[in-house]
């Protein structure tokens, strides 16, 4: 092999190995960046930081304010309604945790520098209202906790305690027009419903030594104050609110009058009781797709799993149509079950629900109660929530379902 041919082998090679270095550096450069830009979405989507301002699903118009209503889904953030300057707001749990720690945590000065830049508004009594960025992370946190969320109901951040919005009434009606025929009067298909937030409180209390020492003190606030609120604010949509009823937000979506129902279902031996559940939503114009999940008791899920096909013999477990699969099942102890025998379960188009949110969430720390007998200190924490269903017969009840 001549001396020229190697050279030209070995500037191939060469000139291969560069090209080779070169695409794989802009190749890991393009991952580097889709996987920054997923990390910003992600962080938008959650804490209302590094992503772009989200876009509302709706805008409605505040009937009295005539301001405009931003409507969000499920997947949608309240807190990326606020961008902040420096594009990302701390985390919650480390906001609470300089809260309740005050000049005893070790980032005390750069704490208090942060409540300072978000606008963080203390009183007297020891309680910070939580506004803005961070208030929506919060907000998301408890959405992303509440079954009623992934069930598909839709939030509407409030700026004032009650907000007014169209309700629909009842189907219109139609008809074919003659030429010179008089119009048929019909009857008004749409009402107004307002939406008055009502406060949810939660207290949790820790020892003094607990909540210096731990290092998963952040964590620990944080998700014992998201999961206590999110279960009250599921039982309330559901079910409403027992005890003091005027204090919390209507009647819950199983007591709503108008609603769709089955009754007296008794010991399912197959999901016939929820097909017949969609055919009553379908009866009243809720297309097939838009039927959303069904919200029951675990009680349920324990009885529907442990069913098999009926043939003799033969345990393999039963099958769903495909229909019914479709049909998200959401499994929550804020759904009724009565004597842990019978339970209820209801199925709608979740986006005629709205659940309400003031855009403030106050925290306060009781230290003073609790200090001088036994060495704690406790986190107060409420929020001003409120629910409304804007069309009662896209939801309908299965009850009197025999799970023991």
């Amino acid at each position: 092999m001549t001396t020229e041919i190697l050279d030209l082998m070995n500037e191939q090679g060469e000139a291969f190995t560069a090209f080779r270095k070169k695409h794989e550096e802009r190749l890991h450069a393009l991952e580097k960046r889709l996987d920054d830009d997923e990390l910003k979405a992600a962080r938008g989507a959650l804490f209302g930081g590094g992503g772009k301002k989200a876009e509302p699903t709706q805008m409605w118009i505040d009937r009295e304010s005539k301001s405009a209503i931003p409507v969000l889904s499920a997947g949608q953030s309240v807190a990326a309604l606020h961008q902040t300057k420096s594009g990302e707001a701390p985390s919650l749990g480390r906001v609470l945790r300089g809260i309740v720690l005050g000049g005893r945590a070790h980032d005390a000065d750069e704490l208090a520098d942060e409540r300072k830049a978000l606008s963080m508004g203390s009183d007297p009594s020891g309680g910070y209202t939580v506004a803005g960025a961070l208030s929506g992370q919060w907000i998301d946190r408890l959405r992303s906790a509440m079954v009623l969320n992934r069930a598909g109901v839709l939030t509407v951040p409030m700026d004032n305690r009650d907000l007014t919005i169209a309700k629909l009434t009842g189907d219109p009606s139609v008809s074919w027009h003659g030429e010179n025929d008089a119009l048929t009067d019909s009857d008004a298909t749409f009402g107004a419903v307002k939406l008055t937030s009502k406060t949810v409180v939660c207290l949790v209390k820790l020892s003094l030594e607990l909540a210096q020492d731990s290092a998963n003190i952040e964590s620990m606030l944080q998700a014992s104050l998201t999961s206590s609120l999110a279960s009250a604010i599921d039982s309330a949509g559901l079910v409403g609110v027992t005890t003091d009823a005027a204090a919390g937000p209507g009647g819950g979506v199983f007591n709503l009058t108008g609603r769709n129902s089955v009754t007296s279902i008794g010991a399912p031996t197959s999901w016939d009781f929820l097909a017949d559940g969609m055919y009553e939503l379908l009866l009243d114009n809720v297309p097939a797709e838009a039927i959303g999940a069904m919200v029951a008791h675990p009680a349920l899920w324990k009885k529907m799993v442990k069913l098999k096909t009926g043939l003799s013999g033969d345990n393999t477990p039963l099958t769903m149509p495909d229909e019914v699969a479709r049909v998200p099942k959401l499994w929550t102890t804020a759904a009724p079950l009565t004597g842990g025998t019978t339970a209820k379960a209801v199925i709608g188009d979740w986006r005629d629900m709205l659940f309400g949110v003031r855009q403030q969430i106050t925290v306060r720390v009781l230290s003073e109660a609790f200090l001088g007998s036994n060495l704690q200190v406790a986190v107060l924490a409420y929020a001003r929530v409120a629910f409304a269903q804007t069309r009662a017969t896209s939801f309908c009840t299965l009850e009197g379902i025999t799970v023991a």
